[in-house]
């Protein structure tokens, strides 16, 4: 309650009060009959208190000095009206005593849930930050803002009737709006249960009956022999199969058909959305699904491609909003690796202060200060917010800190932009491109696709000056401190990314920067929860656990190892031939599968001539003994 309100409650009580007391005399005009009452007057501001104490006092002055000549009749009426007044009173008091009580419930339910936040481990206010913006979902919306009246004059008649509804209907769904031309909702098979509740956290998982399962069984078959035929009649008997839509728009990309590609994975979105569990919010911060059930994976790589659309039709804030999705999904493992894109599209969507708050809010979190892309975009984000000269400064400055930090990043923008750098530049040792070759295959990959991905923020002249006084200064620095720092990081970094995170692998995977195996479960994570799995022909090497500390080290160095057999199955079979193939090709991990057929086929020729040879020498040596039997039958 503020001072005001407080004031206004105790002088109407003293006012109440006083009025029982005195004896007032009634005039003797008619009394008109009042409205109804304001009940909104105890929240009135100091002024409006101000003026109604003066009218007060006032009424007072004229009653005093009225006629005291009335009746006994008058009194016992004015008594009355006392009592009423007072009873009022009581009541006003009693409704802002609940009033007060139910606000400091609220405030203690808010207090509980900041508490079950912090518990979960995660900043209150990276849930702000993350918070997605329904109306920025929308690629056509985003579209119209930009253009404005020019859309209209672009979009033709037919294409304007094309998503007009017929009177009485409208598009319906909560992450994205069906559309008319759309086949209508119907089941396939799909549902959405609640898997398991942690505290205030709730895990959703889809569910596939046996009609869907088998479908499901029959598309991978279908994928893993490239029968396209087979596909669309699956997309025939069922249009809103999450994985058929999938590769449908995979085949509409490959030609082209953009539009049509777009509008695929779109279904497979609101299908989900349409038939979730009536308890999921997908907007919600504490409703998650996790990667590792195999059915939920649809809906992430669905979401992934949607994002990857807006991105490419240059709608940045459909694309950011849509990779908050995805990241809030399972912001703890993050299996798509969003932290290493998202600030891509906060920057081309012109979120400065986002892409800094969200660099504080995350250090400690997902340890984005540990990530190449990061320092660099906070620089910029620093760069793009300055208004000063201080402001110019600190962005230089953290873009220095970056550089000394993970310098293969300048040298990979230098080279896709063709920059030439001068011989300050090029005489500095970890700026050259040997140096960047030599980095881990993990680091090579984000720092590739992180330079792809902002090559045309870089390449502004403003931008491009930036980095190169920022590179200038960096390789002509003689502060012993800053070369400790460089040294420092290089360490750090050989230690950070000396293994192959499954995440970056997926992550590269599906912006197409390595060979994918398969477009609907791309490098599937260790400890999978795959049903699927035997159905579809192969055991994939991420499903092994606990084979040893030799398999870890074979399974690091072949991260593309996608076999019939897993390695333990290999080495167990082909024990030194295997470690010798191993030693003679590991420097192509890629093709190391390929290659490695070749040779286990010559192999088991090689073991079937042998044991060929030795069923010979066998039937050669029961003939000898047969024939020395025979020579002398009188010794036995």
């Amino acid at each position: 309650m503020s001072k005001s309100q407080i004031k206004r409650l105790h002088q109407q009580q003293e006012l109440e009060k006083s009025a029982t007391l005195e004896e007032e005399i009634e005039e003797t005009e008619p009394v008109q009959r009042k409205g109804p009452a304001n009940r909104f007057a105890f929240f009135d501001d100091n002024d409006e208190d101000e003026k109604e104490e003066i009218g007060d006092q006032s009424n007072e002055e004229d009653q005093e000095v009225a006629p005291s000549n009335t009746s006994e009749k008058a009194k016992k009426n004015k008594t009355k009206k006392n009592k009423k007044k007072a009873k009022k009173a009581t009541e006003k008091e009693e409704s802002d005593q609940t009033m007060l009580a139910r606000l400091a419930a609220v405030n203690l339910k808010e207090a509980k849930q900041q508490a079950n936040r912090a518990n979960d481990g995660l900043v209150p206010s990276l849930e702000k930050l993350m918070k997605i913006d329904i109306k920025m979902f929308d690629m056509s919306a985003e579209i119209k803002r930009k253009l404005g009246k020019a859309f209209k004059d672009v979009a033709t008649p037919e294409e304007q009737n094309e998503n007009r509804w017929p009177p009485g209907r409208r598009a319906i769904g909560r992450i994205v709006k069906n559309k008319p031309r759309w086949f209508p909702d119907k089941d396939c098979g799909l549902t959405m249960v609640e898997a398991e509740r942690k505290k205030n956290i709730i895990w959703f998982k889809l569910e596939h009956n046996k009609a869907y399962s088998t479908r499901e069984e029959m598309l991978l078959t279908a994928e893993k022999n490239m029968d396209v035929g087979f596909i669309q009649e699956l997309f025939a008997e069922n249009p809103y199969h999450l994985n058929v839509l999938m590769l449908l728009a995979n085949m509409s990309r490959m030609n082209d058909e953009l539009n049509s590609a777009a509008d695929l994975i779109e279904r497979g979105i609101w299908y989900v959305d349409q038939h979730a569990a009536s308890s999921f919010e997908p907007f919600n911060w504490n409703h998650r699904m996790d990667y590792l059930d195999y059915e939920n994976r649809a809906f992430y790589l669905l979401l992934h491609r949607h994002m990857l659309n807006a991105a490419n039709k240059r709608c940045f804030e459909t694309a950011l909003n849509a990779a908050k999705m995805i990241f809030k999904l399972d912001p703890a493992n993050d299996p798509l690796a969003i932290i290493a894109i998202i600030d891509v599209y906060a920057l081309k969507a012109k979120q400065y202060q986002w892409v800094i708050d969200v660099y504080e809010e995350t250090k400690g979190f997902k340890q984005s200060h540990l990530l190449p892309n990061w320092p660099y975009s906070v620089a910029l984000a620093k760069f793009f917010l300055a208004k000063s000269d201080e402001d110019r400064e600190e962005a230089k400055r953290l873009l220095c800190a970056a550089i000394r930090h993970f310098p293969s990043v300048v040298v990979k923008i230098m080279d896709l932009l063709q920059i030439h750098p001068d011989s300050a530049v090029m005489n500095c040792k970890m700026l050259t491109s040997f140096v960047a070759d030599n980095e881990k295959e993990s680091l090579k990959l984000i720092m590739k696709i992180y330079t792809k991905q902002t090559e045309e923020i870089w390449k502004v002249p403003e931008t491009l000056l930036f980095l190169e006084e920022a590179t200038r200064k960096v390789a002509t620095s003689t502060d012993e401190k800053e070369i400790a720092e460089c040294e420092e990081w290089r360490e750090k970094r050989n230690k950070m990314y000396h293994f192959r995170s499954p995440q970056i692998d997926r992550f590269a995977q599906l912006l197409e920067e390595i060979p994918c195996r398969s477009l609907t479960n791309p490098m599937p994570p260790k400890n999978s929860r795959d049903k699927y799995a035997l159905a579809s022909g192969t055991t994939y090497i991420r499903r092994l656990t606990n084979n040893g500390a030799l398999v870890t080290f074979l399974t690091s160095l072949l991260p593309y190892f996608d076999g019939e057999h897993s390695i333990q199955d290999e080495f167990l079979a082909y024990g030194e031939q295997f470690v010798e193939f191993l030693n003679n090709n590991a420097q192509n991990a890629r093709d190391f599968f390929q290659r490695w057929v070749v040779r286990r086929e010559e192999i088991d020729r090689e073991r079937e001539a042998n044991m060929i040879h030795l069923d010979e020498e066998v039937l050669n040596l029961l003939e000898q003994d047969d024939d020395e039997e025979e020579r002398h039958p009188e010794e036995q």
